[in-house]
């Protein structure tokens, strides 16, 4: 599921827009705070309103989110997903469920999907949602290219209710993932929206922004500190069974494992929870600590765009394959995750099901070969320096940037030094998230460091590679672009067939298997922990113990 954290998991060009919004605009908040943003939220004031009735699950994470306004939050899908509701849900890792609407079909010619929506739902603020109100709410999004979704809703020529219970969807072209693609749009009430601007949209920043028809209404948010969630109770599955959800912000990981500890949180989200403090909470009386499958992986960006500013070296395919086989997978899950987590090369991992290519073959760490390869192509160290020289003379000296943090550190430097080994220099460079940032859209690096946590569907992890996404605000931070490629992902995104689709979606695969913009490296699990004396019954199935379906299916209290 991707923006899915604060920075690891989100893309650097999208991450511009996001600060550009943040810059100019308050954020959405109903109380000041004169607290320095690195202390922790103020858990006694919310439990002093508590009775002995009300059950509460305090969570605590490193970063909350970005904004209440659904329209420009790219953060925490988690939250969002706990209070809006979509018209198909993301339900386990591999399957897709009802949500606002009960059922679905398609015509013959796979134009039109037509959605028997769910009777008696209303919004938060108690206005109906209805099959009008939904039919609304999609085209809301389409007419004002609603960033955060609109990707979502390109193939739509219209979207109309036949009744209050039927919504008709009319597509230019037929899709073989529509459940997916209804996955993130959030179905968001005319009587909140109805009449704003663009600009007024984008500057929305009250509370009733996040009104929903999701499980809990958001009540109250203070940046960098807590943000209160309180059970709907007139909600369509039923009130959940927690009447509150608080979340807590945290200036360091070490401080989230010692509240969680002392009970001062009773859960630590997604993936707030270092791996370095597994151990000592599977170690500790009264907290779980289940190892979940995701759809998280990380790699080593290589500058391929057209234009950008690396060095011609490291567009030759014989330097990435060289690459590839200096870099160590299993060290770093042995070091950086503490052996949790897979050797992964394709960016569409295997939790995915039949949608990974599992006929690619795995380079495993060899450098020899990698020495081979390139002693082979005439790519020698003629100084003696230890660094090789390309062919028109310039060293193999890369820069290599990552953000900063103890474990981006160790993994980079795994990575640096079998590059060394290799006669390649790529000495790490840590810097802030700004800095990064501002390196897009020019595209001035030569290698990056990061991470994804993507869609449940393959179209994402391959759109992230397409020509237009390497436009400013766009997802393709390689800078790749490969008209064939794009000509594939056109045809896998109007190919009805699962079967058909899968080959394309191989196919693609294979292409960037062989052209590496992306030296794809681990597929890494979550890891959270919670206070198993206090709330049990988590459903893991999900990939993350505070998804919606699986928290709501699992009812986790005692």
């Amino acid at each position: 599921m991707k923006k899915k954290s604060w920075f690891k998991l989100v893309p650097l060009t999208i991450l511009i827009l996001a600060f550009a919004l943040s810059s100019c605009q308050p954020a959405a908040q109903t109380t000041e705070s004169e607290e320095p943003a690195d202390t922790q939220a103020p858990i006694d004031t919310v439990a002093a309103t508590e009775t002995d009735e009300i059950i509460t699950l305090n969570v605590g994470t490193d970063y909350i989110w970005d904004s209440a306004n659904p329209a420009i939050g790219w953060y925490n899908y988690s939250l969002r997903n706990m209070i809006f509701d979509t018209l198909v849900e993301w339900g386990t890792l591999d399957e897709f469920v009802p949500g606002l609407a009960e059922s679905w079909s398609v015509s013959d010619d796979g134009l039109v999907w037509t959605f028997k929506i769910r009777e008696g739902v209303t919004f938060h603020d108690g206005s109906p949602c209805t099959a009008e109100e939904i039919a609304w709410s999609l085209n809301w999004v389409i007419d004002n290219e609603i960033e955060t979704m609109s990707s979502y809703v390109t193939n739509m020529a219209e979207v109309k209710a036949t009744d209050p219970t039927t919504l008709q969807i009319t597509l230019t072209s037929p899709v073989g993932n529509m459940e997916y693609l209804m996955v993130f749009v959030w179905i968001v009430p005319p009587s909140v929206w109805e009449g704003k601007t663009s600009d007024e949209i984008g500057e929305f920043e009250d509370i009733a922004s996040s009104t929903g028809t999701g499980p809990y209404k958001l009540v109250e948010w203070s940046e960098g500190e807590y943000l209160i969630l309180e059970a709907n109770e007139n909600y369509w599955r039923g009130k959940p069974s927690i009447d509150r959800v608080v979340w807590h912000e945290y200036a360091n990981p070490d401080a989230l494992v010692q509240a969680l500890i002392s009970n001062e949180i009773d859960i630590i989200a997604g993936d707030a929870l270092p791996f370095t403090a597994v151990q000592t909470l599977q170690e500790t009386a009264g907290i779980e600590v289940p190892v979940m499958l995701s759809l998280n992986f990380d790699e080593m960006i290589i500058n391929s765009f057209a234009d950008g500013t690396q060095p011609a070296s490291l567009k030759d395919p014989i330097i990435r394959t060289a690459m590839e086989y200096a870099i160590d997978r299993q060290q770093i899950i042995n070091v950086a995750y503490l052996g949790y987590g897979d050797p992964l090369i394709s960016p569409v991992p295997p939790s995915m099901g039949d949608w990974y290519n599992a006929n690619l073959q795995p380079i495993s760490f060899d450098t020899t070969e990698g020495n081979r390869i390139l002693d082979e192509a005439g790519f020698t160290d003629t100084d003696g320096d230890g660094i090789r020289e390309y062919s028109d003379g310039t060293a193999l000296v890369y820069r290599f940037y990552g953000t900063e943090g103890a474990q981006n550190a160790r993994i980079m430097e795994i990575i640096s030094d079998g590059l060394s080994q290799i006669g390649i220099d790529a000495t790490p460079s840590m810097m802030d998230e700004d800095s990064l940032i501002a390196l897009y859209p020019a595209y001035d690096f030569d290698l990056v460091y990061w991470g994804w946590g993507v869609d449940p569907d393959p179209d994402f992890s391959m759109m992230i590679f397409t020509c237009d996404q390497t436009a400013e605000f766009g997802w393709n931070d390689s800078g790749y672009c490969n008209p064939e490629f794009d000509e594939l992902y056109k045809q896998q995104g109007i190919t009805a067939d699962h079967d058909a689709r899968r080959e394309i979606i191989w196919q693609m695969q294979e292409i960037l298997y062989t052209e590496k913009p992306y030296i794809v490296l681990v597929n890494y699990p979550v890891v959270q922990a919670y206070n198993k004396e206090k709330f049990t019954g988590f459903n893991t199935g999900c990939g993350d113990l505070l998804w919606k379906y699986c928290f709501l299916e699992g009812s986790p209290v005692q």
